[in-house]
């Protein structure tokens, strides 16, 4: 009788401190669970950019193995002026591996155009593609008015099945300046373009997607003339990007400008060649330190921006700094040109917050492929806690079977 008393109290000690192993194993698995979560959100930030390892892949944005493991992110985008609006929304991750901030964003496109049109409207455009307009006074289509009127007069752009703008996206860095957190992100109905009206500044990445889009389809220039390669074509407008002298050669796919904006107007950073906007910087700094990268789909684009972390020198005031631990405020533009976007007529976000963070990106569970991405260390301490109660859990059923 001894025994059997003596037997079942050490089962029952042993079953309390399997039960306590049990409860602290659990409880370690959900805090370590918790804290991952509250870190990979912090700053309740709308973007995250984890930190990676790796580079970019320009060629073939999107195909590097991080982003594999980084949540897709959808900012709603709506228009800023009557027939605009076309893009309901874009998809965005960031990342960044310690050297360079990548962007990556995708959108749907009625009908994607890499095709040159009007990447600028001082006097038309470039010859053969300018843009053009509805003139209700003299009931005819006429070549868009220089960009300092152009706001204020034109209503729509003219695009048919076979004449219509080149896509776009940008991308909008808020540099402060206003009271409070700024709501006015690239407004229009001033002479600027798209600027902060109600006061501050901003960095703008604003991707061409078509203006120097290489191929060999045959181009018509205008009537009487014989048709040329659309590359050879584009010749003229890289000898014109490239004549300040910067040694940077155009991707197939387009290029990003660096533009800054404040409530007076808009500007380009460095570039000094007056074919888009007045210049602030000339020579002080690589306008061209936004690298990109796109891919064409038949209803799609996908963007990547890559550039420095830091200031790029000699580009104080006008650029962004990014540093770790920071949180900024970003928007977001795309234009389709088949719907008759252009300029100043586009779909645009509201400001999202985008924090830099020094955590790498959580593991995801992708179907098809299980886990993806690299375990973060609140993920490793969650699954050891768990895998610990089920050993013991297994130990405590093996000896109460025994009992």
């Amino acid at each position: 009788m001894s025994k059997s008393v003596g037997a079942h109290s050490r089962l029952g000690r042993t079953t309390v401190l399997v039960v306590l192993v049990t409860a602290l194993a659990v409880s370690i698995s959900a805090y370590a669970f918790i804290a991952g979560v509250s870190v990979s959100a912090e700053q309740s930030a709308t973007l995250v950019a984890y930190k990676v390892s790796g580079h970019a892949d320009l060629a073939s944005p999107g195909t590097e193995g991080f982003w594999n493991s980084i949540p897709w992110v959808t900012i709603p985008l709506s228009a800023n002026v009557p027939n605009g609006g076309h893009t309901p929304a874009v998809n965005v991750k960031v990342a960044w591996n310690g050297t360079d901030v990548f962007v990556l964003l995708t959108w749907n496109a009625t009908k994607p155009s890499n095709r040159m049109s009007s990447v600028f409207s001082l006097g038309g455009g470039p010859f053969g593609f300018p843009p053009l307009w509805y003139n209700a006074t003299s009931n005819s289509y006429v070549v868009a008015p220089p960009r300092a009127v152009e706001e204020n007069i034109v209503k729509q752009y003219y695009v048919n099945s076979t004449y219509y703008s080149q896509d776009r996206v940008a991308m909008m860095w808020y540099l402060g300046g206003q009271t409070g957190t700024p709501d006015d992100c690239m407004v229009v109905g001033e002479p600027n373009g798209g600027a902060l009206q109600a006061g501050g500044a901003a960095n703008i990445w604003d991707f061409m997607t078509g203006a120097t889009w290489n191929t060999t389809t045959p181009f018509l220039p205008a009537i009487g003339m014989q048709p040329v390669p659309l590359s050879k074509y584009y010749d003229w407008w890289n000898r014109n990007v490239s004549f300040t002298g910067v040694d940077y050669t155009a991707p197939p796919t387009g290029f990003a400008l660096n533009l800054y904006t404040n409530a007076t107007n808009l500007y380009e950073v460095g570039l000094g060649t007056g074919l888009f906007y007045t210049d602030v910087d000339t020579n002080h700094t690589d306008p061209y330190v936004v690298q990109a990268g796109a891919t064409m789909g038949q209803s799609s684009w996908t963007v990547e921006l890559i550039r420095q972390i830091g200031e790029p020198q000699g580009g104080a005031p006008y650029l962004v700094n990014i540093q770790s631990g920071n949180t900024y405020d970003v928007a977001f533009a795309v234009w389709q040109g088949y719907t008759g976007e252009n300029a100043f007529i586009k779909s645009i976000s509201t400001f999202q917050t985008l924090y830099i963070s020094n955590e790498a990106p959580p593991s995801l569970i992708v179907p098809g492929e299980g886990l993806v991405g690299p375990l973060t260390a609140y993920e490793f301490v969650a699954i050891l806690g768990l895998i610990i109660a089920l050993i013991v859990l297994v130990a405590l059923y093996f000896v109460m079977r025994r009992a």
